[in-house]
């Protein structure tokens, strides 16, 4: 029970469905899916400002797809891109750019020590136990059985972002811990026993949109500021909420919320449902009630950025004439029955392009990279009953060179 309870949050990285399909001219290069010959060309002069009009190709030759172009306004992209057999159709918001794009290092947070720790633990008193050589030594055990083939000729390799540190605090009533200088947890005990109390009667658990983070009288947002007073100490002064949900009971409550990292004001994320060894994703979980935090998860999480190098994005009329491209050329199959109702520019965490296949991998940095990123959300792509035919429900583009980094 040990390993399955030590690596719940590393079985995430380690339960791998099949990931990006190679399609022809597509080569494999930093994690990064990469055009080849004529179309890398046509790629790239499109990166670098050479656009072709609506409804047209890399070679500027009108299609005249009979489902018409789509045209982005200032804030709103609506049509069609491709023709024939493969075409996607877009139907969303447009982020605009932010004046300051980067590629970003980021490397462990040496500044998380026992004195951070202290203050995330927030003891109300008694004897505090300091842990920490016992942490370490289950976390080297759990990736020891996890990296030995099992009696079913199994492996649960993950990747990791950060050192082999650890350290625990306790006092009875609440524990807190660091890991590898790029993750944290906390529980209160008893808010927790609280919150897990709701499920053993009646209760609903309700999605919360963003337009309702603000309703009743303990909120959703007063729920996130919470979280944010509480891991400041860990040292993630800033993220973003990816959902929320409403856990009502007969006589309790509170919000479980998703969220990732962010760096000035975009979101961290890896674009997919599934996972490729060699892939880090940065994320957090928390349980919130009117009393408090009651439990607390961030994996991967607390990097500090080591270097910040500027680049230029490509816009995304830009991004759709380099879609149409790798439409065009097989590289994305969709038959235009999905709609896209979301774009966003993310940063992108790049893969390990050749991942240890035998060893639990520990990366000593982590670099993240703009991204084009077209997405359904996977529920709404499982409830609508679309097939592999149907199209992808993520397609993410570097947002810098154009290059396609993964369909999912």
């Amino acid at each position: 029970m040990k390993k399955h309870r030590l690596c719940i949050a590393a079985a995430l990285f380690c339960a791998f469905a099949a990931g990006c399909q190679k399609a022809p001219d597509a080569v494999e290069g930093n994690g990064i899916r990469h055009a080849q010959g004529e179309l890398e060309r046509q790629v790239q002069d499109i990166a670098e400002g050479e656009t072709p009009g609506p409804g047209q190709g890399a070679d500027g030759v009108q299609k005249g797809t009979a489902d018409g172009a789509g045209a982005q306004s200032a804030s709103r992209y609506e049509g069609v891109i491709g023709t024939g057999g493969s075409k996607i159709s877009i139907n969303a918001e447009i982020p605009g750019l932010p004046d300051d794009l980067y590629i970003i290092t980021l490397q462990p947070d040496e500044g998380l020590d026992r004195e951070n720790l202290l203050t995330f633990l927030d003891s109300g008193g008694g004897n505090i136990e300091d842990t920490s050589e016992e942490l370490l030594r289950e976390l080297e055990e759990n990736d020891r059985e996890n990296s030995t083939i099992d009696e079913n000729g199994e492996r649960f390799l993950y990747s990791r972002f950060g050192d082999h540190s650890a350290s625990r605090l306790g006092d009875g009533t609440k524990s807190a811990s660091f890991t590898c200088h790029t993750g944290a947890y906390y529980v209160d005990h008893a808010l927790k026993e609280k919150c897990l109390g709701i499920f053993n009667g009646d209760y609903q658990e309700t999605s919360i949109p963003a337009d309702q983070m603000g309703e009743g009288s303990f909120s959703a947002d007063q729920a996130v500021e919470l979280l944010r007073d509480k891991i400041r100490a860990a040292g993630a002064e800033e993220f973003c909420v990816r959902k929320v949900y409403f856990c009502e009971g007969s006589d309790y409550s509170f919000y479980r919320l998703e969220f990732v990292p962010s760096c000035d004001g975009i979101a961290v994320d890896i674009g997919a449902n599934s996972y490729a060894l060699g892939q880090v994703w940065p994320n957090g979980y928390a349980d919130v009630s009117v009393e408090g935090v009651a439990e607390v998860t961030l994996t991967d999480f607390c990097g500090r950025p080591a270097e910040k190098e500027p680049v230029a994005a490509i816009t995304f009329e830009q991004a759709v004439s380099i879609l149409e491209q790798y439409l065009d050329q097989g590289m994305i199959e969709s038959d235009g029955s999905i709609t896209y109702h979301r774009v966003a520019l993310h940063y992108y965490p790049v893969p390990d392009p050749a991942p240890a296949m035998d060893e639990i991998e520990y990366k000593s940095e982590l670099v993240l990279i703009p991204m084009w990123h077209i997405w359904m959300p996977l529920d709404e792509y499982v409830d609508g009953g679309y097939g592999p035919k149907a199209g992808p429900s993520h397609i993410c583009v570097n947002a810098v060179t154009g290059e396609l980094i993964q369909t999912d």
